[in-house]
Formats: structure tokens, C-alpha cells, sequence
């Protein structure tokens, strides 16, 4: 008769064991309920429906099965497993993995309707059927009458219905791999055990690519002696498989998987297990692990560390690997040896970074080159450069930049290689200014607006001070105002135009801006600037006053905790100027200071001296040597790429631009 039951469980740990967002886990307790039952083969097998979905789920083995009285007592509440008082299994053949009873319940994280269908040999060897059926809508189980069999086999049939809303993992292409993870160590200590999921045999040795075993203080064990950490590397081809800490009892098998906490450098897949009888004792409180930290906690610890210094050592030697290969190749972006610190200190952290995408890089010689190139361009310039070429032209995932992130918050050279970048780049382009400057043929050809003053404008605005943003370009002063205004907060259009002392509408070469130091406060820098070749008069002087007193006399502009400065940049001046910029009891340079601006006269020989100074420490530590460009020409490429041709051919336009 068959024997109808309700399941004695509490409704909480029923929902944990049977939470539908775990399917794998309940494939992998199956199994396990298997090989508890010492089964040799197990089959799972995933049957699709017409839309390619999951439509019926079984697990299949050769065990020796369940007795109709054992599987009235099993199935009749959570716990109680006959497997409590046993550490090996009934024929004493292999480990157990589950003692608490609770492994089946799992099965309905997959499906609302399970059926077992498991057959077991009496002592006189005849062999008896019984069938158990659990609803999850009814939360009770049916146990048939034991049904004798004339023929057949010793096993259990796990057939899974009415699949569940995350059902469908069970389908993707890691889930083979999640189920290898978790059974590496039994699978190689016992290799007569064949196991095969949707039609793939699970077979670790197969992905394996090295096993390493480290064993960790004796101390951290106590009585149960040291624990032994084992961490398996998989294959290149196996990289769907995430880096996990797998807690086992001394004989491998696996009790609870942590993936917090674990390093996750790019480019190594890797399971780690700790082996510890410790933990068969504590398996209900191995999720808590964390917590215990008088025992567990510091064990887990020490394994962290170990899988960390193991990683270190196995990128060292893939780092070096790979960089001969590319060298073999001749696309490594560096030629013979690093001639500065700088430039060494660039060199390792791009083979940092370059083989940590390596998976990523091209085969191909040609576009292995073109794609290492560009990450020592980028390493170069500031961190959005990199995310762009690692996530544009190696198409790395989100989850791989996030890699990435890590791997550079470590690597702290790469902050290092931008700035003496920066400075080195700072340093040739003084360099090249003052050649455009002052170099008799150069400065006799190079236009103010179009070239010397566009130089400036492209990024070069550093020169006047770091603290200062471009704000207005070569606009009237009108837009000056506008910006102002903006600086405050106020972004309301100016209706009426500004004007100068003489009513006309003055174009303002450079306007920067900065946040003063005393708080809410504004400064303005307002430079009027000129080539060498023009010497510097009272008609300039007047022009920048003009300026100077417009913005002092229009109400538009008051604001206070403003200041304004304005500067007239030449080289070459006349005695009156002269005279006028180095008046007694003022700073040199000061002409003349109103109410909320000051009137400089300056010298681009003064302005390179100071960038010159406040940069000599580190030209002296990046053992800078300047290289001098021959032609005014090459000059104006480097700094004005997009530039019209025309305007960068200065002997054929001088003098037509008014200039």
C-alpha cells in the first residue's frame, strides 16, 4: 500500500535547501547522494523542450540504492540520515559527503516535482523497487509498496518535473564546470568513478593544467593537525570557471564553497581546497566561517595568503613567458635596454598590465604589435586613455576591466609613468617654446594669432600657472563676461555688449580662471600675448589698461572675492615700458593696480624661467636631456596636429594675417 506522508521540516530551512536560484546546487547533492551510495557511474541528464528551455532533469546512477524501510525513514523528515554515525560508506569503500539528511530536499531548487525510483539488492541478492514522489506545492512525500524485480540492476533515478524559474542555468555553458569544480579532488583520488553531465564526461584532469599543494601551519590545526591547501589550475580553455576557496574534510570532499575574499587576478583560473577534518566537524557552521575567530577564521586567513603569494609566484613566471614570446616575435614595444629609472619603471608596469591582457592580445604579429603599442601609449596619458584602448581595441568585458581597476590600484607605477610623462613632455615643450622665441629665424617667422597663440590655447595654458582653467579664447569681452558671470553660478545671457573706454568691442587673446584660495572666492587672468618679434609699446600697454579699466567701470562685473589679472606678454620692449613695468616699492612687472585688478608687463623669458624652476626637480631625477627640433616647422606639427596646412608654413604667411 502506498504510504502517504507530510514532509517533518521546518518551512525556513525547507526554502534554504530548496532556494530556486540554486539549480547547480542541487545537481551537485545528487551526485553526491550518489557517490555516498557508491556509485561507480552517474548520468545527468538535461532533456529540452521545443523553445530549447529545460523540460525534464534526471540523475542517474549504479549505487546500491535505498531499502523501502530506509526510504520511509529518510524521507519522513530533515535529518536523521543513517549516515550521522558513519564516516565512510556502508561497504566502507569511499567518504561520505552528506550526514544531516538534508541533500534530497535540494533536488526541488530545480523542480516542483521529484520522483526517486531507487533499487537495492536483499541479502538473498533479489532486488527490490520502491518509488518516492515529493510535490513541492504539497510539501509531502508518497513512498510505494517495495515492488521485487525479476532482473535488472542496483541504483537510483532522480527524474525532476515541472522545472523552476532558474532552471534554465542548468543549460549554460559553465555548468559542466561548476560541477567538475566541486568534485576535482574525489573525481582524481577515485578515477573508477565516471560522471557524465548533459552528455559531457567530467573529467578534471582534462582542464587541468598544474596541482599544487601547500601545507599550512600545524599550529592553525590543533589537535586535527595541519591543514592542506590544494590548488588546481585549470586550462586556458576552462576560464568560465571563477577562483573559489572550497572547504573539505580530510578526504576531499567538498562541504562549503567562498568566493569572497578570494584574489581574482585576470588571466589564472583557479579552484583552491582546504582540506581540514576540522571542517566535517563544523559542517553546519561552515557559512558562518568568518565569524569563528578563534578556529576556522585564522585558518582561512592563512589560506588566503598562501593562494596570494602562489598567484604572485605563477604570474611571475607567465609574465616571463610570455614577454620572451613577444619579444621572439619582435612586438614587444621596447628596444634594447632602459636607459633611465623612468623608463624602467615604465617598462614593468607595462608588462604588468600587457600580460595581464594577454588573453585578449592578437596572435597575429601585426596586430599583437599594433595592440601593445597602443597600451604603452596609453600607460602614458591619463587613466581614461587605458580603460579606452582595453575596453575598445582588446574588447574586455566590464568584469575584466574591473580586473584591471584592481591590478592598477596595486600597481601604483602606473600613476608614476603618467606623471613623469607629463613632466618629460612639459619639459620638450619649454624647450621648443623657447626656440620659437628666440632663435633669430624662428621668432622673425612665427605668427601670433594663428600659431603661437593657437600653441598656447591647445593645452598649454599650464605655462601661466597649474591652478588655472581656460575660460575664453580669442572672444570679445562680451564672452568674458559671460564666463565671469558663470564662474558664479549665474548663467543668465548678457544682453548688452561690453565695451571698452572707447566704446569698441575688443577681442581678448586668453582669459583663465581659478578658484581663489580664500574660499568661495574667484581669480581671472586676462593675457594679451605677443610674438618675440613685436616690441612692446605704449599702444600695447594702452590696450590692456583699455581692458583692465572696462572691466573696472562695468557694474556687470562687480562681485566680490573677485580679482582680476591682466598681463601684456611680450619679449622685446621700448625704455618707456620698461620704465612704466619696474616702478620703485612694486613688484617687478606690476604697472599699475585698481580696486579689483592689477596690470602686468611680462616677459615670456620670465614665464619659461619659472616653469623651468618649479619643474628642476624632477628633470634632474627623470635624467632629462632635451632634444632641440631643427625646423620651426616640425615644431608646428608637433603642437599644431589639425591644423591648416598653410598655417603651418609660416615663411608664406607673414604678413597676411595682419600680424
Amino acid at each position: 500500500m502506498v504510504q502517504r506522508f507530510p514532509v517533518q521540516v521546518d518551512a525556513d530551512q525547507f526554502d534554504r535547501l530548496a532556494r530556486p536560484t540554486q539549480p547547480m546546487a542541487g545537481v551537485v547533492e545528487l551526485i553526491w547522494n550518489a557517490l555516498d551510495a557508491e556509485a561507480d557511474v552517474v548520468t545527468v541528464t538535461v532533456a529540452r523542450t521545443d523553445l530549447d528551455g529545460v523540460d525534464i532533469v534526471q540523475v542517474q546512477d549504479n549505487g546500491h540504492g535505498l531499502t523501502h524501510a530506509e526510504a520511509l525513514r529518510d524521507f519522513r523528515r530533515l535529518g536523521g540520515s543513517w549516515k550521522k554515525s558513519r564516516s565512510v560508506s556502508k561497504n566502507g569503500t569511499r567518504p561520505l559527503h552528506g550526514k544531516d539528511g538534508a541533500g534530497r530536499f535540494r533536488a526541488f531548487a530545480i523542480g516542483s516535482l521529484v520522483e526517486w525510483t531507487t533499487t537495492t539488492a536483499e541479502i538473498d541478492d533479489s532486488l527490490v523497487r520502491t518509488k518516492i514522489t515529493g510535490s513541492l506545492d504539497a510539501s509531502e512525500f508518497t513512498v510505494s509498496d517495495p515492488e521485487r524485480l525479476g532482473s535488472g540492476s542496483a541504483g537510483t533515478t532522480v527524474r525532476i518535473a515541472q522545472p523552476r524559474e532558474h532552471a534554465h542555468r542548468l543549460l549554460a555553458d559553465a555548468a559542466s564546470s561548476q560541477v567538475v569544480i566541486q568534485l576535482a579532488v574525489y573525481l582524481i583520488k577515485y578515477p573508477q568513478v565516471a560522471i557524465t553531465y548533459d552528455g559531457k564526461t567530467l573529467d578534471p584532469k582534462a582542464i587541468l593544467e598544474r596541482e599544487t599543494s601547500i601545507e599550512l601551519d600545524s599550529a592553525l590545526g590543533g589537535h586535527h593537525g595541519a591543514p592542506l591547501l590544494t590548488i588546481m589550475e585549470w586550462r586556458p580553455e576552462a576560464k568560465s570557471i571563477k577562483p573559489s576557496l572550497i572547504l573539505c574534510d580530510a578526504k576531499g570532499v567538498a562541504l562549503h564553497e567562498i568566493t569572497e575574499g578570494i584574489d581574482t587576478r585576470a588571466g589564472l583560473p583557479y579552484t583552491a581546497y582546504l582540506m581540514w577534518p576540522g571542517f566535517a566537524e563544523r559542517v553546519n557552521e561552515l557559512p558562518l566561517a568568518e565569524f569563528d575567530s578563534e578556529t576556522v577564521a585564522p585558518i582561512l586567513d592563512a589560506a588566503r595568503a598562501a593562494i596570494r603569494d602562489h598567484i604572485d609566484s605563477r604570474l611571475s613566471e607567465r609574465r616571463v613567458e610570455q614577454l620572451e614570446r613577444w619579444k621572439a616575435e619582435r612586438v614587444y614595444p621596447y628596444s634594447g635596454q632602459p636607459q633611465t629609472q623612468a623608463e624602467a619603471n615604465e617598462r614593468r608596469v607595462f608588462d604588468v598590465v600587457a600580460t595581464a591582457a594577454a588573453p585578449a592580445v592578437a596572435r597575429e604579429p601585426k596586430a599583437a604589435r599594433l595592440s601593445l603599442r597602443l597600451i604603452r601609449e596609453a600607460l602614458a596619458q591619463p587613466p581614461g586613455a587605458l580603460h579606452r584602448v582595453l575596453k575598445e581595441v582588446l574588447d574586455l568585458t566590464g568584469e575584466q576591466l574591473a580586473d584591471f581597476d584592481h591590478l592598477l590600484e596595486r600597481t601604483t607605477l602606473a600613476s608614476i609613468i603618467y606623471t613623469n610623462k607629463l613632466v618629460t613632455d612639459r619639459l620638450d615643450f619649454l624647450v621648443d617654446l623657447e626656440s620659437m622665441l628666440f632663435d633669430a629665424d624662428k621668432k622673425k617667422r612665427l605668427l601670433e594669432r594663428s600659431q603661437l597663440h593657437r600653441i598656447i590655447a591647445n593645452g598649454k595654458t599650464w605655462i601661466f600657472g597649474e591652478e588655472y582653467g581656460l575660460a575664453v579664447d580669442d572672444q570679445g569681452l562680451t564672452k568674458v563676461l559671460e564666463a565671469h558671470l558663470s564662474s558664479l553660478g549665474d548663467d543668465r545671457p548678457v544682453l548688452r555688449p561690453v565695451t571698452d573706454t572707447e566704446g569698441h568691442t575688443r577681442i581678448v587673446d586668453l582669459m583663465l580662471s581659478k578658484a581663489a584660495l580664500r574660499g568661495d572666492g574667484r581669480e581671472h587672468l586676462v593675457v594679451e600675448l605677443k610674438r618675440p618679434s613685436v616690441s612692446l609699446t605704449q599702444i600695447e600697454l594702452s590696450q590692456i589698461t583699455n581692458y583692465a579699466v572696462a572691466v573696472s567701470e562695468d557694474e556687470r562685473f562687480a562681485a566680490p572675492n573677485v580679482r582680476w589679472d591682466f598681463w601684456l606678454l611680450g619679449d622685446d620692449m621700448d625704455h618707456v615700458v620698461e620704465n612704466l613695468a619696474r616702478t620703485p616699492n612694486r613688484p617687478t612687472g606690476l604697472y599699475t593696480e585698481g580696486q579689483n585688478y592689477r596690470i602686468w608687463v611680462r616677459r615670456w623669458a620670465e614665464v619659461l624661467e619659472e616653469n623651468r624652476q618649479r619643474l628642476h626637480f624632477f628633470r634632474e631625477h627623470l635624467e632629462y636631456q632635451p632634444q632641440d627640433e631643427a625646423e620651426l616647422e616640425g615644431m608646428l606639427s608637433k603642437y599644431l596636429p589639425n591644423a591648416n596646412p598653410d598655417d603651418r608654413a609660416p615663411s608664406e604667411k607673414v604678413g597676411s594675417d595682419g600680424e
